[in-house]
């Protein structure tokens, strides 16, 4: 290039990085003014009201005023407005317990309040900022905004802050200190000589007393506390589930107290009395609850039957309020203790039900996610909105001339430059996250996959069982099947599940098939005792389908009685192996004698291993990797399956 065409081309480059600036400021401010949209006739505070209002019912609503009003404010300058905007967004934080960005939000707030520390905002962002730190488990930094919050202020708003210090000493263990916390703040009069508090305060305090009593032993003060106010006047639910104070929390602390000490018959009676209140108040969930849990302590005294019957209860209530969370834990519950009295029918049938409200909850907590994960999506466009009118603000005021316009273009250009970078990186996690997400949904369906074709495998052996009139037999199978069934559910949808739990549910399998095939094969299953069960996880389900090969395509046809062994050992660099070997009729032969149907069955079942471990490999960043051979390799007889299992810090790496 001539050294003439070389200030030719910065100029070039300059005008084109001008132009790009100007149709970025044109953008911002065409985004601004959308965003006012039918609101650009209203006041910041008029829309502020009218956020907080609908803030319950429609937070989406409640986040487009807030943003318009912080637009608002934004442009005009006005600091307090703004301030009240981000207390509002902490506020909203608050609801969806998002508390990292509501404690952002308060912070954010306290400093656009500093210039007036005495206003009633300010106190609301201190107050904010203590509990956000409160349910982000950093005890000291919730007591020190509580203490200056305190400090500010008086009556029932100094309660609630002397409420808040209180829980974080007992969050802490410092039982003492959080009781005299409540005892100074109650002990003394104000001016006109009467204590200052209204009756949901009281009852926060009696309860936030009643929970310290229970955890110093003084558990009959805590009982005496707890009737007393288990009546009173309660907050609504959802301010009740994050404020310190609450009767249901109490009554779970004095609870477990009373279970810890053996004091069975006390813990029934306190949790019949808290059914009996929330029956007159409506509150069907926490009946629900309370009878789920006299239940399993009705199973610690050995009293079977009632906890049957309360189980009964809490799940016909549970299917009342459509609450699948409590339906998955009662009928669990139910199934297990079904099955442990030999009701084996209605095992079944509870489990059947637990499966389906299993797939229910997990339905609603995934509407729940995405609709919280829009929220904080809508929160982010609103700072970028912000950041915007700033800058728009900031290039306005720059003076004119040639300096002002170099740095307008070296600020455009790095501008462009970082949004270009942040947007390729966001645009990569975002890709990066979506494959993640259909390959965990394509695990899950392979998954579900695999257990219909477990599920008809083991109803056929006890078809067969039936078929011979051995009903004896067929019973004892039908109950151990029970409980593998229960044991597949359980963790079913988990990803990973420690090593003990692979290996009871490989016990119970072959146990089962050994009943079915008892005149075919022997077997053995030994575990390395250097392994450390408990640590050690691996995908569900992933050994059971090898075995299962084993027994039904390769011993099942064998002349005479076979061997089957199982073995898990250690590997000397951290790998565990598990080796699969039978002694049947080998691949080949297995080949020729099946049928197209069970061919087809087989080769889906292969199949779906492999693509199995293929996803989990590329999800996790694993090595798990499978070797089939023939154990007798110029008879073609006998298989041997060798699967590598990679240490359990591959996970947590990934």
């Amino acid at each position: 290039m001539q050294p003439l065409q070389i200030p030719l081309a910065v100029l070039l480059l300059c005008l084109v990085a001008s132009i790009a600036c100007a149709q970025k400021k044109d953008l911002r401010m065409s985004r601004y003014s959308n965003s006012l949209g039918n609101n650009k006739a209203q006041s910041a505070p008029e829309l502020l009201e009218e956020a907080t209002g609908i803030m319950e019912t429609d937070p989406q609503g409640a986040l487009n005023k807030v943003q318009d009003a912080l637009a608002i404010s934004i442009e005009r300058n006005d600091v307090f407005n703004e301030g009240k905007c981000y207390l509002l967004l902490g506020n909203l934080n608050e609801n969806i317990a998002e508390w990292s960005l509501a404690l952002e939000n308060f912070v954010r707030a306290k400093a656009l309040f500093l210039s007036n520390t005495r206003t009633a905002e300010y106190r609301k962002a201190l107050k904010g900022i203590g509990q956000a730190n409160l349910n982000l488990l950093r005890y000291t930094d919730a007591i020190d905004a509580y203490t200056e919050a305190a400090g500010l202020s008086k009556g029932d708003e100094q309660q609630e802050c002397n409420l808040g210090i209180s829980e974080a000493y007992y969050r802490l263990g410092q039982y003492t200190k959080a009781l005299e916390v409540i005892d100074e703040e109650t002990s003394g009069p104000d001016v006109s000589g009467k204590i200052v508090t209204n009756q949901a305060s009281a009852t926060q305090i009696d309860n936030q007393r009643a929970k310290i009593y229970a955890r110093t032993n003084n558990v009959g003060m805590a009982q005496n506390i707890y009737q007393n106010s288990a009546r009173a006047v309660q907050m609504p639910k959802a301010q009740a589930e994050q404020k310190a104070g609450s009767t249901e929390d109490t009554k779970k602390e004095i609870a477990d107290v009373l279970h810890d000490n053996k004091q069975y018959d006390e813990e029934i009676a306190l949790r019949k009395l808290s059914i009996e209140v929330n029956t007159e108040k409506n509150k069907f969930d926490e009946v629900s609850e309370d009878k789920l849990a006299i239940s399993k302590t009705l199973v610690v005294k050995g009293e079977t039957t009632a906890a049957i019957r309360e189980l009964e209860e809490a799940a016909r209530i549970a299917d009342t309020t459509d609450n699948p969370a409590t339906q998955t834990r009662a009928y669990l519950a139910l199934a297990d203790l079904y099955e442990k009295n030999g009701r084996s029918k209605e095992a079944l049938s509870a489990y059947r039900k637990y499966s389906d409200a299993a797939t229910r909850n997990e339905q609603r907590l995934e509407t729940r996610s995405a609709e919280r994960s829009d929220l904080i999506r809508k929160q982010k466009d609103i700072e970028e909105l912000t950041k915007g009118i700033t800058i728009s603000q900031h290039e306005d005021t720059i003076a004119q001339g040639l300096v002002a316009r170099q740095r307008l273009i070296i600020y455009g250009l790095m501008l462009i430059l970082v949004i270009v970078s942040f947007t390729t990186v966001y645009m990569y996690r975002s890709s990066q996250a979506r494959q993640r997400a259909n390959h965990l949904l394509a695990l899950k369906s392979l998954r579900s996959q695999m257990n219909p074709h477990f599920i008809f495998n083991a109803l056929n052996s006890v078809n067969h069982f039936v078929a011979q009139n051995d009903e004896r037999t067929a019973n004892k199978f039908l109950s151990e099947f029970s409980r593998l069934m229960r044991l597949v559910l359980e963790h079913s949808q988990e990803n990973f599940i420690p090593l003990y739990k692979e290996e009871e549910i490989i016990a119970l399998y072959l146990k089962l098939e050994h009943y079915r095939f008892r005149d075919k094969f022997e077997y053995t299953f030994t575990v390395d005792d250097q392994i450390n069960k408990e640590t050690f996880v691996l995908p569900p389900m992933l050994i059971q389908p090898y075995i299962e090969n084993a027994v039904w395509h390769g011993l099942r046809y064998k002349t005479g009685s076979g061997t089957l062994s199982v073995t898990v050992r250690q590997e000397n660099n951290g790998y565990i192996e598990v080796e699969i070997t039978d002694d049947g009729i080998g691949r080949k032969r297995s080949a020729e004698v099946k049928t197209d149907q069970q061919k087809k069955h087989n080769s889906t079942g292969i199949r779906n291993m492999e693509e199995r471990l293929d996803i989990i490999n590329r999800v996790y960043r694993t090595r798990y990797t499978v070797q089939i051979e023939d154990l007798d390799k110029e008879n073609q007889t006998g298989t041997r399956v060798r699967i590598s299992l990679p240490p359990t810090e591959t996970h947590h790496a990934a």
